[in-house]
């Protein structure tokens, strides 16, 4: 059972025990996924992911309770589109450490932040905003998102190695494949499908590597392949292809049962990780992804600004 705090009385959350519950929060943005999935996308799937997790846990260590605060609906490096809402960083960063905080002083241990959105600078900003309330009152507050990008995927937002064969959908079809494709289409399916356009069907494959095939230019790597130099490549390359596109991958190929399948391996995953957090055998500075020792300079506001000049390619409306 996950409690819901915003429907609870203050005395009914007071008789929670605050040493086995764990408070559960998702933080993702408002932002435009193609034409056929609703913007609360990333938002939906933090918090499935996170409830299919908090199943498995509930069978493992049956002492836990959840708790669930409503949404936080903001986010950095959100697709610059008209139905994204975009915030800075250190915005970000500042809520989650002053909730972070505020939970603290209340009594409780434990706090998990949920997310699906694979904007470099928001990922870091929530390590970030759990960082400072750890360092500022020692509660455990971690980033799922980040723990389950550093032990799956080298810190890059690629799934394909660990979704890749599940539904006969093959490893090599989920290339590219980083936003409103098939992946996440198929999550919403399973997870809000009545929000799904069913014209999903009918879009055709899009992806920044398409475009770099067609034109004859060297592929993006991801994950453990990926270098330096790539991912200084790819940033600005990336942002302008998502001024022209709202979506990458191939929804058309989405299912509800394929959905279900995304969700069970990855909640299985975010599961072994989080019991091993709860235990104490995972300690809380092996919770951040790879883009953790650049935080200084990634939640610079000025270099920020300076980035966003330089890459950009038309006045965006957010």
């Amino acid at each position: 059972m996950i409690h819901r705090w915003a429907e609870m009385t203050g005395p009914a959350i007071e008789a929670l025990d605050r040493q086995r519950t764990v408070v559960l929060v998702a933080c993702s943005p408002l932002e435009v996924h193609g034409p056929h999935l609703p913007t609360m996308a990333d938002l939906r799937e933090g918090e499935g992911l996170a409830h299919a997790a908090a199943a498995l846990l509930a069978e493992r260590h049956p002492e836990i309770s959840f708790i669930e605060l409503p949404w936080v609906w903001m986010a950095a490096d959100v697709l610059p589109h008209r139905g994204s809402i975009k915030f800075r960083p250190s915005t970000v960063a500042q809520v989650l450490a002053e909730m972070g905080e505020s939970l603290a002083r209340q009594g409780w241990k434990h706090v998990w932040v949920t997310s699906f959105h694979g904007g470099p600078r928001h990922v870091v900003a929530l390590e970030e905003g759990c960082h400072r309330a750890h360092q500022a009152t020692g509660i455990e507050m971690i980033s799922v998102f980040s723990l389950l990008v550093s032990r799956l995927t080298g810190g890059s937002s690629d799934l394909g190695s660990l979704l890749g064969g599940l539904g006969g959908i093959a490893r090599d079809e989920l290339v590219g494949d980083a936003h409103g494709g098939l992946v996440e289409t198929a999550m919403l399916l399973h997870l809000a499908g009545a929000h799904v356009d069913p014209r999903h069907r009918d879009l055709p494959p899009r992806s920044l590597e398409l475009e770099l095939a067609e034109a004859g230019k060297p592929p993006m790597h991801a994950g453990d392949k990926a270098t330096l130099i790539e991912l200084l490549r790819s940033f600005p390359m990336r942002h302008r292809y998502y001024e022209r596109e709202t979506y990458a991958g191939a929804p058309g190929k989405a299912t509800a049962e394929l959905g279900k399948l995304y969700v069970e391996r990855l909640a299985q995953e975010a599961a072994d990780a989080l019991s091993e957090r709860y235990t104490g055998t995972l300690p809380v500075s092996r919770c951040h992804s790879p883009l953790w020792p650049l935080r200084r300079i990634m939640l610079s506001e000025r270099l920020g600004k300076l980035f966003e000049t330089l890459v950009s390619t038309r006045h965006s409306p957010v």
